[in-house]
């Protein structure tokens, strides 16, 4: 009479086991990724083209204080090259973890040296914030004014 109890007990104990199952050590699902829409609206003259090595759209997660700082590749989101010599141009960031963004404009790569980045315009609608929310596409504009750079490092930040 043992042998049903027991094999009634350890169904028991196997059906309230596979309930309780969260999947041991998988890690939790990641929030679907967003993405950045920009148009940027260019004034003033243009400086000469052999001050450019690289013009992106650059959103930081933070406020950089140095140069240096643009070497947290990991808390950007970054466009691909942005046309020189254009009245307008757009960009687009696919695959953009959701969060938020502090600090965010075109960035213009003077020299070969890699920490010759400098900003040209900033995103300042907002106080200069927005967030990207899982799997929405944020839309932004931006100014840059060739003829009223912003100052970096930033001051009242």
């Amino acid at each position: 009479m043992r042998l049903p109890l027991f094999l009634g007990a350890l169904v028991l104990a196997a059906l309230f086991a596979a309930a309780g199952c969260d999947h041991g050590l998988e890690p939790p699902e990641r929030a679907a990724d967003g993405s950045i829409v920009g148009t940027v609206t260019y004034s003033g003259p243009w400086p000469p083209r052999s001050e450019f090595q690289d013009l992106r759209f650059v959103a930081m997660r933070f406020v950089p204080q140095d140069t240096l700082d643009f070497l947290q590749l990991n808390r950007m989101a970054i466009s691909s090259t942005l046309a020189y010599g254009v009245e307008q141009d757009s960009f687009r960031i696919s695959a953009v973890a959701p969060g938020v963004f502090l600090y965010s404009g075109v960035a213009q790569q003077q020299t070969s040296d890699i920490l010759s980045w400098r900003p040209v315009g900033l995103f300042e609608d907002n106080a200069g914030l927005f967030s990207v929310e899982p799997g929405a596409e944020t839309r932004i504009n931006l100014t840059v004014d060739f003829e009223n750079l912003p100052v970096f490092p930033p001051e009242d930040l």
